[in-house]
């Protein structure tokens, strides 16, 4: 059964989710995008507050290419900082390269 979910989510959707909450359960999704956050407790002060920490998005371009980008948060900081781009074209059979992988650092 979950080879065929593979196969389908490959002819449909462009990313598969899968997300282990330890004891909480886990889940697991074929999708065309996604958006997920990531927030940590922190100390800031005398107070605890939970702070989102990291973002990962998924997105398809108009041309169809696949689009993964990782974002960092920082209460210190003014502007999040993107720290990964991941990009696939897997409608184009002449790419050079089944995932390209920009590590440039980018302020959003």
């Amino acid at each position: 059964m979950e080879n065929e979910n593979m196969s389908t989510a490959l002819r449909r959707e462009g990313f598969i989710i899968d997300c282990e909450a330890g004891q909480n359960g886990r889940f697991r999704a074929n999708t065309t995008s996604a958006w997920i956050k990531v927030g940590q407790r922190v100390q800031r002060g005398a107070a605890l507050e939970l702070f989102d920490s990291v973002s990962v998005e998924c997105t398809e371009d108009q041309d169809g290419t696949l689009i993964v980008r990782v974002i960092v948060f920082n209460p210190d900081w003014d502007e999040p900082l993107q720290i990964a781009s991941m990009r696939s074209r897997p409608h184009d059979p002449d790419s050079l390269s089944a995932l390209g992988c920009n590590l440039n650092h980018v302020t959003i």
